[in-house]
C-alpha cells in the first residue's frame, strides 16, 4: 500500500517499441482513472536478446530494485523468449513474497494469465484471401522456426488450406525470423531460385510483410495487383506504408480494462486462485489484399506527419549532445550532478550508488583504494544508494542523502499523489552498475522518446565520468605505489626525497631548521632466524605504526619513510626549536613502540636504536648530509646498547 493506494508493479522492457508501448499508454491511462491503483514500472530500454552480454547485463540489474515487500500485485511483460530465464526468476521471487502475477502472453503455472490466441485470427486473414480472393497458391512467410508463435501460425495456415483441398508443404515455408533482414534475405533467395510467384504471401507479422512488400516493388511487381501481402500484429509503423497491410490487430485498451479487473478480483475480491483469461486479434482487411483503394493524399498526411515527428528527435538530439559536450568537457562527478539534472525531465531523480558516489572526492586516501576498485567494478545493486539529483517542484528535497536500495526512493509515497505511475530505469556503463533515475510516466509517443534518448546519452556521460575518474585514481595509485613503501605503508627513499624538496620549498622561507632521524631495528637477523621472515615483516610494520603514531598533530608536516631493510628515516622542517620537538618525537615514539609491543602478542620485542640531528637551513646543502649525520648519531646509539642475542 502507498498513500492508501494498492501498489502495482509491472515490469517489462522496450518501452520504447511496440507491443510495450501501445500496451502501457493503455493502462496508464486507465490507471489515472481510478483512484485506488497506484503504478511502479520497471524497466531498461534494451530488448536483452543477447542476455549475456555487458550491456545487457548492466540493463536488467534494474530488476533487482524491486521491493516485492511493497507490492500487491506484479504485471509481467516478456517481450522475447530469450528473457525467459530473467523473467521466470522475478516470478519466483513474487512467489517467494505472496505477491500475485499477471502475466502477459507468457503462460505460468501459479499466475494470472492472459493471453492472445493468434490462430483464430490468422484463420480468418487466410480463410478471407481464399474465399474474397480466390487465392490457390498461398505462401507462407513464417517467425523463427520452431518457435511456439511461429508454430501456431503455420499450424493455422495449414489447416486453412487443407480444409480447401490446397496442398501445403512445410518445404515451401520462407522463414523470415519475425525480423526485417532475414526476410529480405529469404525472399532474395526466393527470386534467385526462380520460384513461381504465388498468389498471396501470408507473414507472421506486419515486419515482415513489409520487408517483403519492398522486395517485390524491386523486382518490378505491385502489391496486389501482380501478388497480395498480408502481415499480423498491427504495428505503429504499418501506417505510413503504402499500401497499408491487411493485418490483425488487438485492442490494448481491452487488454487493459481485463488487466485491471484481475488486479480488482485479486486485491478487492481477494480472489487467491488463478484463472487464465484468453483474448482475440481482430483482421485488419485492407489495401494489401485490395479490399480498400489506395488514398494518395493519406501518404502525402503520413509523411507530413513522419517528418515532423522526426525533427522533433533530430532537435532533442542536439538538446542531448549538448548535454554530454558539457559533462565531457569537464567529466566530474559534482558537473555531471548539475549537468543530468538541469537536462532531465521534470519529475526525475538520479541516483548512483553510494560506492559510485566516492568518486566524488577529490584525493584518495590509501585506505580507500580497495573501496574505490569495488566502485569501479560494482556490479548489481548494493545496499544503500545515494540521491544525485532531485529534479522536484519543492523545497523538500533529499540530494545527497545516503538511503537503503529497498526504498527505491527516500520519498517514494511523497512522489505519489499526483501521478499514478512512476518508472524506474537502470544508469550503467556496460555490465558495470552506477545507479538508476525515477520519473513519471508520460503516455506520448515523443516524451517516450526523449526519455529513452535522455537514457542512452545519461549512460554514456556517466561512462565518461567513471573512466575519468577511475584514471585519475589509477593516477593516484600508482602515484602511492611509485613513492611509498609496499610493506609498510610509509614513504620510500624516492617518496621521501621528493616529499623533503616539496616541504623545503614552500617551508624554507619562514622556518629556520629542520630534524633529522634516523632508525635501525637492533636484531632484525635474530628475528628472521627464529621466527622467519613473516615475523621480520611484523617487526618493520610496527617500526613503522610507531614512526607514524608519534607524530601528533602539530607534526602533520613530518615525513616517514623506510629506505631500504630495516633503516628508516624521518624528517621535519620546524617551526620554532627544533631540538625540543625532535626530543619529543623520539619520547612519543619509544612509549608508541612499547605499547604495540605489548599488544602484539609477539614471542619477541621490537627495539632500534635511533639517531637525531638537528639543524639550521641555512647551513643544509644536501639532505643527504644530514642524514649521514643523523647516521652517526644512530650507529653511537647502536653500540651503547648493542646486546647480544638470546641464545648466544
Amino acid at each position: 500500500m502507498i498513500n492508501d493506494c494498492h501498489l502495482i508493479g509491472f515490469c517489462c522492457t522496450t518501452m520504447q517499441k511496440e507491443p510495450i508501448r501501445p500496451i502501457l499508454y493503455s493502462l496508464t491511462k486507465q490507471m489515472e482513472a481510478r483512484d485506488n491503483y497506484r503504478m511502479l514500472v520497471f524497466h531498461c530500454f534494451e530488448d536483452l536478446y543477447f542476455p549475456d552480454t555487458p550491456d545487457s547485463i548492466g540493463s536488467a540489474s534494474v530488476y533487482e530494485t524491486i521491493n516485492y515487500d511493497m507490492l500487491d500485485v506484479m504485471i509481467m511483460i516478456q517481450s522475447n523468449e530469450n528473457q525467459k530465464e530473467l523473467f521466470d526468476n522475478i516470478y519466483l521471487r513474487c512467489l517467494k513474497h505472496n505477491v500475485p502475477v499477471i502475466s502477459i502472453d507468457q503462460y505460468r503455472e501459479r499466475a494470472f494469465n492472459i493471453n492472445f490466441g493468434y490462430g483464430e485470427a490468422f484463420s480468418d486473414i487466410v480463410e478471407h484471401l481464399i474465399v474474397e480472393h480466390g487465392c490457390k497458391k498461398l505462401r507462407h512467410v513464417a517467425g523463427i522456426k520452431g518457435n511456439s508463435f511461429s508454430c501456431t501460425r503455420i499450424q493455422s495456415f495449414a489447416e486453412v488450406l487443407s480444409h480447401h483441398n490446397i496442398p501445403f508443404s512445410e518445404n515451401e515455408v520462407i522463414y523470415g525470423e519475425f525480423w526485417e533482414a532475414p526476410t529480405l534475405a529469404a525472399m532474395d533467395h526466393f527470386f534467385e531460385n526462380g520460384e513461381e510467384l504465388p498468389d498471396a504471401f501470408v507473414c507472421a507479422n506486419d515486419s515482415m510483410a513489409i520487408a517483403v512488400c519492398q522486395k517485390l516493388a524491386e523486382h518490378g511487381y505491385r502489391v496486389p495487383e501482380n501478388v497480395i501481402v498480408t502481415g499480423f500484429d498491427g504495428i505503429e509503423i504499418e501506417r505510413y506504408h503504402s499500401p497499408r497491410l491487411t493485418t490483425a490487430i488487438r485492442d490494448n485498451d481491452e487488454l487493459s480494462s481485463v488487466i485491471i479487473q484481475v488486479c480488482d478480483d485479486i486485491i478487492e475480491r481477494a480472489r487467491k486462485t488463478p484463472y487464465n483469461t484468453e483474448l482475440s486479434y481482430t483482421p485488419v482487411f485492407s489495401e494489401s489484399c485490395g479490399c480498400t483503394k489506395r488514398d494518395s493524399g493519406r501518404s502525402n498526411r503520413m509523411l507530413t506527419e513522419y517528418v515532423k515527428n522526426y525533427s522533433y528527435v533530430r532537435g532533442y538530439e542536439e538538446t542531448m549532445n549538448k548535454m554530454g559536450n558539457i559533462i565531457a568537457s569537464n567529466p566530474s562527478l559534482g558537473n555531471a550532478r548539475v549537468t543530468l539534472g538541469n537536462y532531465a525531465f521534470g519529475g526525475t531523480t538520479l541516483c548512483v550508488s553510494e560506492e559510485f558516489s566516492k568518486f566524488s572526492a577529490q584525493n584518495f586516501n590509501v585506505n580507500e583504494f580497495d573501496e574505490f576498485d569495488d566502485a569501479v567494478k560494482q556490479q548489481g545493486y548494493p545496499q544503500k544508494m545515494m540521491v544525485l539529483r532531485e529534479c522536484l517542484n519543492t523545497d523538500s528535497l533529499h540530494e545527497n542523502e545516503i538511503f537503503p536500495t529497498s526504498l527505491i526512493l527516500p520519498n517514494l509515497y511523497e512522489r505519489f499523489p499526483d501521478n499514478h505511475t512512476l518508472v524506474v530505469c537502470p544508469l550503467h556503463s556496460q555490465e558495470y552498475v552506477i545507479g538508476y533515475y525515477v520519473t513519471y510516466f508520460v503516455p506520448l509517443d515523443i516524451c517516450v522518446d526523449q526519455l529513452y534518448t535522455y537514457n542512452m546519452m545519461a549512460n554514456r556521460c556517466l561512462e565518461v565520468v567513471r573512466t575519468h575518474e577511475h584514471m585519475r585514481y589509477l593516477n593516484r595509485k600508482l602515484e602511492f605505489l611509485f613513492t611509498h613503501d609496499h610493506l609498510t605503508g610509509i614513504y620510500n627513499r624516492y617518496g621521501f626525497y621528493r616529499n623533503f624538496r616539496e616541504d623545503f620549498s614552500e617551508l624554507a622561507a619562514e622556518n629556520k631548521d629542520v630534524f633529522i632521524v634516523s632508525i635501525d631495528l637492533n636484531d632484525m637477523k635474530y628475528i628472521n632466524d627464529n621466527f622467519g621472515h613473516h615475523a621480520g615483516d611484523e617487526a618493520l610494520k610496527i617500526t613503522a605504526s610507531s614512526l607514524t603514531g608519534a607524530a601528533e598533530e602539530r607534526d602533520k608536516d613530518i615525513i616517514c619513510s623506510r629506505f631500504g631493510g630495516d633503516e628508516f628515516v624521518v624528517a621535519k622542517i620546524c617551526c620554532g626549536d627544533a631540538k625540543e620537538q625532535a626530543e619529543h618525537y623520539r619520547q612519543r615514539f619509544d612509549e608508541v613502540l612499547a605499547k604495540l609491543n605489548a599488544e602484539s602478542g609477539n614471542p619477541f620485542t621490537v627495539a632500534a636504536s635511533v639517531g637525531i640531528h638537528c639543524s639550521s637551513l641555512e647551513h643544509v646543502e644536501t639532505v643527504d648530509e644530514l642524514i649521514e649525520l643523523a647516521d652517526k648519531m644512530m650507529y653511537n646509539d647502536k653500540a651503547r646498547h648493542k646486546r647480544r642475542p638470546k641464545g648466544e
